[in-house]
């Protein structure tokens, strides 16, 4: 939480690493982090397969 404050004092934004559960996710998000990684994302890819993953995740978001 204290890392969070400071930076959100600072306007600085936050990319959390490591996420693996939905618990720090929700953790992250109710402290102001808007930026995630981690295994509950994505596992580590490969380029080609990210870019696919990347293009997925575009469409869904899409209206």
């Amino acid at each position: 939480r204290t890392i969070l404050a400071m930076a959100k004092n600072l306007k600085l934004d936050v990319i959390a690493e490591g996420v693996e559960t939905a618990e720090q996710m929700s953790f992250l998000r109710e402290n102001g982090c808007r930026g995630i990684q981690g295994h509950l994302v994505s596992r580590p890819l490969p380029y080609n397969e990210l870019m696919d993953f990347l293009e997925e995740t575009r469409q869904k978001a899409a209206p």
